[in-house]
């Protein structure tokens, strides 16, 4: 019996055993499944007796040369200063030596290889059934991507807070309930409100305006964005004040703040202070409208008004008015004999005494260098001759000092009636100008009132005067082809050539004749038409019979009128022209003016297109003289744009004409086209430009115009 209760001990012993052992290995390969890194250690030596394969992994070497707690020093674990971490003092060993439960803490470990992975560890002992701990473990996570993730998250997070600092524009971020959850710097200055305090109130309480209703405009977006989880822009422009009282006029946008998924975390309503720009918007559309040397309607603005007038004028009770033009006599004695500058001076002070006389309802404006512009509204002829007398008789007895000598002017005045058989604003300028240059034949200082009947003979007789001679000139030979230099900003004029074909009439002994004098009657009597065909014809034989001036010319700009661009005729002659010379199209620039080109855009476009198509270039001529130009950039296909000698000439000593030159050559940037800033007639003009970054220049500060020698 003894001796069989002993082998069924024997064979239970071996049966537990081997129990024993399935479980060990289960539990080992349980072990080596882990995702984890697992390290046991035998207590209390530290000596490590087994690592799974995530831990061989991560920690990438073995344990077998790891005796004791010492020997953890063969693990690079480096602490938060970049400082190695000594044996004792990894948790492992400090739960072998000191028997503490850890918690996770998470350690920056160095293999071998040099590569830097973040770990959580975990470590703990473990006590058999008599309370003794012989074995402690380290279970290890690998959480480098997570905390590769947080830094991100973080850095994101301080980019963000940065830029919302720096940016000047306001911002105001809110959960999705609509709770103010933070403010930056720019919104706090804006409102008064500091972050901490927006928090705690409500955005009727944060933003006030002076507008009434305000901030429930803004509240009411806010819901709106938050339920539809759609930007509402466009929102009215109110002026913000602040608690201090300061006032800003703000553009705003509510926009919803969304995760990827599309989870709504909440809105942004962000406010940009555009006081500054409506106010330089206020000035630059009064300087647009207005004379910047006398403070006048400019001729832009009178146009317009003039418009008006006549429009009025044509409905039965909307009153009549008259049209007066001025042109000052003796002007030209002050600027030949004390400068411009006391010229400018005259002009400021005549044109104060002048409103002193005009009634508040009537327009005067300055149309020109001495020429001015009254409408009287609502007056018969009487009333009118009435007016013009009055300022016949003050500039009569205004008197003008400069370096001891006072001068006396004289004006001529030209007086037309505005009423329901009035034609245009253009025809209304032409008679009035034309009844003032009557006063100026019949002696100067006096008023010539157009009647109708008579003034068309007297337009008729000046315009045939140059007819004539005009006719006379192409049959003599005494049409002359000027040029004159434009300089690219970027070279110091020592690229290739580039300059502008002008015209002149040759008038004998008495020296040349400027185009002035005899293109407007060419244009309304269609002699234009020859003109421009011999200004083309004459240029491009010029440039064929000298190749070799013509493979140094970068380009040649040549002037086309209004009734060119509107003439099919004159578009093939043009065509067939260019097709047939040896100069290649690419030297070639058309200058066309605004007006010009809006006569008949389709034709212009057309015009351009075909002639762009064989390499040639266009200008857009005179540009800037009016806010109505900027419409017109994006519909002409021009590669320069020439901005308006008005702006240039005082852009050195006015700071709006800088600003306007400056404005239309970064529009003009934006949009693709280079600028030309004609009249530079001086260095300080010249240094101005460059500063701007204005592309080329033509003036007397290049180059005045010279004959093209034939």
């Amino acid at each position: 019996m003894a001796i069989d209760s002993l082998k069924a001990a024997e064979l239970e012993k071996e049966e537990l055993l081997a129990q024993l052992t399935k479980e060990r290995a289960r539990f080992a390969n349980i072990l080596e499944q882990l995702p984890s890194g697992v390290v046991l250690a035998e207590a209390p030596s530290g000596k490590l007796t087994y690592q799974n394969h995530a831990a061989a992994i991560l920690l990438g070497r073995s344990v077998d040369d790891v005796g004791s707690y010492r020997d953890y020093d063969h693990y690079n674990f480096i602490d938060a200063h970049g400082e190695r971490i000594a044996p004792e003092n990894l948790p492992l060993a400090r739960t072998l030596l000191n028997h503490e439960a850890t918690s996770t803490e998470e350690l920056l470990y160095e293999r071998g290889d040099g590569t830097r992975l973040h770990f959580a560890v975990t470590t703990a002992s473990i006590t058999d059934s008599d309370g003794v701990a012989r074995i402690a473990v380290a279970v290890i996570h690998d959480v480098s991507n997570l905390k590769l993730a947080e830094l991100s998250a973080a850095s994101e997070k301080e980019r963000a807070l940065v830029t919302l600092a720096a940016i000047t524009d306001g911002v105001i971020t809110t959960n999705r309930s609509g709770h103010i959850t933070s403010v930056n710097p720019a919104a706090a200055r804006m409102t008064g409100v500091a972050d901490d305090e927006a928090r705690a109130s409500t955005f009727c309480q944060v933003l006030q305006f002076e507008e009434a209703g305000g901030a429930d405009l803004i509240v009411e977006a806010l819901k709106r964005c938050l339920g539809e989880r759609h930007m509402i822009a466009g929102l009215p422009h109110p002026t913000m004040v602040s608690r201090e009282g300061q006032r800003y006029s703000v553009e705003s946008a509510v926009a919803p703040v969304t995760l990827s998924d599309g989870t709504l975390l909440g809105a942004v309503f962000i406010f940009h202070d555009v006081t500054e720009s409506k106010r330089l918007m206020r000035r630059l559309g009064f300087e647009a409208s207005h004379d910047a040397l006398t403070g006048l309607v400019n001729r832009r603005e009178f146009e317009t008004r003039l418009a008006r007038s006549l429009e009025r004028a044509r409905h039965p009770g909307g009153g009549n008015a008259a049209l007066l033009y001025k042109d000052l006599d003796q002007f030209k004695i002050v600027n030949d004999t004390c400068g411009h500058s006391a010229g400018d001076e005259l002009l400021k002070q005549l044109a104060g005494m002048y409103c002193e006389h005009v009634r508040e309802r009537d327009t005067l404006a300055r149309i020109g260098g001495d020429e001015f512009a009254l409408i009287v509204e609502h007056c018969d002829i009487d009333e009118a001759l009435r007016v013009a007398h009055k300022i016949l008789e003050v500039t009569r007895n205004f008197r003008y000092v400069c370096r001891g000598q006072l001068f006396q002017l004289g004006v001529s005045i030209g007086l037309t009636p505005i009423d329901s058989s009035t034609g245009c604003v253009e025809d209304a300028l032409r008679r009035a100008d034309h009844a003032c240059y009557i006063a100026k034949e019949r002696g100067r200082n006096r008023v010539y009132t157009h009647y109708h009947g008579d003034l068309d003979f007297a337009q008729r007789r000046s315009d045939m005067h140059w007819v004539t001679r005009l006719t006379h000139a192409f049959q003599n030979e005494q049409l002359q082809l000027y040029h004159q230099p434009i300089m690219a900003l970027d070279d110091d004029g020592k690229g290739m050539k580039h300059y502008e074909i002008l015209l002149r009439l040759r008038n004998g002994r008495a020296g040349p004749v400027g185009p002035g004098s005899f293109l407007p009657a060419a244009e309304r009597y269609d002699v234009i038409l020859k003109i421009d065909r011999w200004v083309l014809e004459r240029t491009l034989q010029w440039l064929a019979a000298r190749p070799e001036h013509t493979e140094q010319l970068d380009m040649c700009s040549i002037n086309l009128s209004r009734r060119s661009l509107g003439d099919p005729s004159f578009h093939k002659f043009a065509a067939d022209l260019i097709d047939a010379s040896p100069v290649p199209a690419d030297k070639l620039c058309f200058e066309i003016t605004e007006n010009g080109a809006i006569a008949n855009m389709q034709k212009t476009i057309a015009f351009i297109e075909a002639l762009s198509a064989r390499g040639c270039r266009f200008s857009l001529d005179d540009f800037g003289t009016g806010m109505t130009s900027f419409s017109y950039i994006k519909q002409l296909p021009v590669e320069f744009i020439k901005i308006d000698g008005s702006f240039i000439q005082s852009m050195a000593s006015s700071k709006v004409d800088f600003e306007m030159v400056r404005f239309t050559n970064d529009i003009s940037h934006m949009m693709g086209r280079k600028t030309i800033a004609e009249y530079v007639s001086n260095p300080a003009i010249l240094v101005s430009l460059r500063t701007i970054g204005v592309d080329f220049a033509q003036g007397y500060c290049i180059g005045k115009p010279r004959p093209l020698a034939m």
